[in-house]
């Protein structure tokens, strides 16, 4: 894959994470409301590796810091990466709480899509949730994705999506 591009939104800025960036991911990472269905709030024992891997640059993986436009708050992560059934390519995000209910993740959400879809030419994207989680299930079919299956993992029910 390439470079971490830079989008603009109405709203947004999606940039590279960078280092002073690292408190607020980890905020974010231990956040138990944000982790509720991704496992749980990461311990912090293992936080300074998953900060690391955010800021990593592998192969197959772009992420961006959300913020907002003008003020520039950090909101959130939103990432492509490769899928665990190592064919596809999966749209993640982690948005903070307080960003909840402005439409931030679903606007973040279309620009990274079509640039995944557009740019990089991939066939499609997918994204997995439990189906317990109702409000990133929500978000995904306004972003046009369908469901494809569902699977047991992680100790739950899993949702894929396609675009």
């Amino acid at each position: 894959m390439i470079t971490t591009p830079y989008f603009i939104t109405e709203r947004l800025h999606l940039r590279e994470i960078l280092i002073s960036d690292v408190s607020f991911i980890g905020e974010l990472i231990s956040h138990a409301e944000v982790r509720r269905f991704l496992g749980g709030p990461v311990p912090t024992v293992q936080r300074e590796a998953a900060i690391s891997d955010y800021l990593s640059f592998a192969e197959g993986k772009l992420v961006w810091l959300v913020e907002t436009r003008g003020v520039r708050h950090p909101v959130g992560l939103i990432s492509i990466s490769r899928h665990t059934d190592g064919e596809d390519y999966e749209l993640s995000y982690q948005l903070h709480p307080d960003a909840w209910g402005f439409g931030y993740a679903t606007e973040a959400a279309m620009r990274v899509i079509e640039f995944a879809l557009n740019d990089l030419q991939l066939k499609r994207l997918i994204a997995e949730t439990q189906s317990a989680n109702t409000a990133s299930r929500r978000l995904l079919e306004r972003l046009g994705m369908k469901e494809l299956r569902r699977l047991q993992r992680f100790a739950a029910e899993q949702v894929i999506y396609t675009s």
